[in-house]
């Protein structure tokens, strides 16, 4: 009897053999590759699911944001099951420049895909839309067992991993931190010992949040911090004007800001004034000062 399995086998010599180039990063620097696993962790009013939203739309558009790249469009089936149909509408079309046929949002309440119906129910979904990446926001609403258990949250990740490998996606998967933050992912060790990738959301000041990653098959890049932008529901990176301004002790002379920006004086010019209707930093005629 033949055995059924649905996973890639190959001989020592077709390894050594093959020279074929892997598939292009979904997002660079190990961040999301083809046919892995991310999680994204943090606590609660980390703005979690702004960064989600930020980075489905990126992957969708395939345009970069943050400091996160992004080489190709990719399709992207989002199932959001917390804040409802028209919080997330309107918070997408906030964000959104130009409309999106990569993009597809789902709102399930609850789906457990460690019962037989819940996983089929998603496994049929995620067949008949076809994305490249799916994302899960967040994790506990897609399972019913007990988080600390080791061997419950085994079955659920494994069924997503074969769900992975049957219909040939990365997914992402959005979490909580526990009550004591610097322990990273509430529940079982097993689930932050299962991913690809991971990034982890600690809340700083002034809207700023700290990006922390974890990389198991590239080089882990260092800590970022980002700043959320309420004008546009946008993350955006902390390494151009604010942090330039801020590093200068928060007050800058506008004319050193941009020979130290590395960048066209019209493209300087334009993320100051960018800047300052976002209320980061206030402008006079020689001075750009941090707006505390």
């Amino acid at each position: 009897m033949q055995v059924q399995h649905n996973f890639r086998i190959a001989s020592y010599n077709e390894l050594l053999n093959d020279d074929s180039k892997p598939p292009k990063p979904i997002i660079d620097n190990g961040v999301l590759l083809d046919g892995t696993l991310l999680l994204l962790i943090g606590p609660p009013k980390s703005k979690k699911t702004f960064l989600t939203m930020n980075l489905a739309l990126s992957i969708a558009s395939g345009s970069d944001f943050s400091g996160f790249k992004v080489p190709k469009p990719k399709k992207v089936l989002y199932l959001l099951a917390e804040g409802g149909y028209y919080a997330t509408r309107d918070r997408l079309k906030k964000m959104a420049k130009d409309k999106n046929q990569n993009l597809f949002v789902g709102f399930p309440h609850y789906l457990p895909i460690n019962t037989e119906d819940g996983y089929h129910s998603l496994y049929n979904l995620v067949k008949e839309v076809n994305p490249d990446v799916l994302i899960l926001d967040p994790l506990i609403k897609f399972h019913d067992v007990d988080e600390n258990s080791a061997s419950q949250m085994s079955d659920v990740l494994g069924k997503i991993r074969t769900m992975m490998a049957e219909l040939k996606l990365s997914v992402i998967l959005v979490h909580h931190t526990g009550k004591v933050a610097s322990r990273g992912g509430r529940g079982s060790s097993v689930i932050v010992g299962d991913y690809d990738s991971c990034i982890e959301i600690c809340k700083s000041d002034n809207g700023k949040v700290s990006l922390k990653f974890d990389m198991r098959h590239v080089e882990t890049p260092p800590s970022k911090k980002i700043r959320f932008n309420p004008e546009t529901f946008w993350f955006e990176n902390e390494s151009g004007i604010v942090e330039l301004i801020e590093s200068a002790g928060g007050d800058l002379l506008k004319e050193d800001l941009i020979k130290s920006y590395g960048k066209p004086k019209a493209t300087a010019y334009r993320h100051i004034d960018k800047a300052v209707k976002s209320g980061l930093i206030e402008e006079d005629d020689k001075h750009l000062v941090l707006v505390e």
